[in-house]
């Protein structure tokens, strides 16, 4: 038990104090990129070593009892932060990067605005059901 180990367990009881359901707890220790755990230790080997330690134990079973304080369908949608991350080829980034650059607006804006457009044809469809909508399960 190193003394890492132990400040990290009492961040942990700390976020689990003020957290809104197990989700959000979760998100907090957890998150790939600004959770606790993620943070504290940044390198697979650091993570895995944590992963052995009894301070890990009582983590999860911090996130145990918030599922069980909040219901686990109520905590399964934890809030939303406005932001995710995306994976694509580094061709299409390129392409919606030059594309933002020639409109003049950012990366960000860009692509928000291309998936307005996109939802806003689909609440749109005459039908309300799909079949109008390419892409939609029923649509051409």
């Amino acid at each position: 038990m190193t003394a890492k180990d132990k400040e990290i367990l009492q961040s942990a009881r700390d976020a689990a104090a003020s957290a809104a359901s197990w989700a959000d707890l979760s998100n907090a220790l957890f998150d790939p990129v600004s959770g606790l755990i993620t943070r504290a230790y940044p390198t697979r080997e650091q993570r895995a070593a944590f992963l052995k330690t009894d301070e890990y134990k009582k983590i999860r079973a911090l996130v145990s009892a918030a599922m069980d304080r909040t219901g686990l369908v109520e905590g399964a949608t934890p809030a939303k932060s406005g932001k995710f991350v995306v994976r694509l080829p580094r061709s299409l980034h390129a392409a919606l990067d030059r594309e933002a650059r020639e409109e003049g607006v950012s990366l960000n804006q860009l692509v928000v605005t291309k998936l307005a457009v996109q939802i806003s044809k689909l609440v749109s469809a005459p039908r309300g059901d799909g079949r109008d909508c390419p892409g939609l399960p029923g649509g051409p």
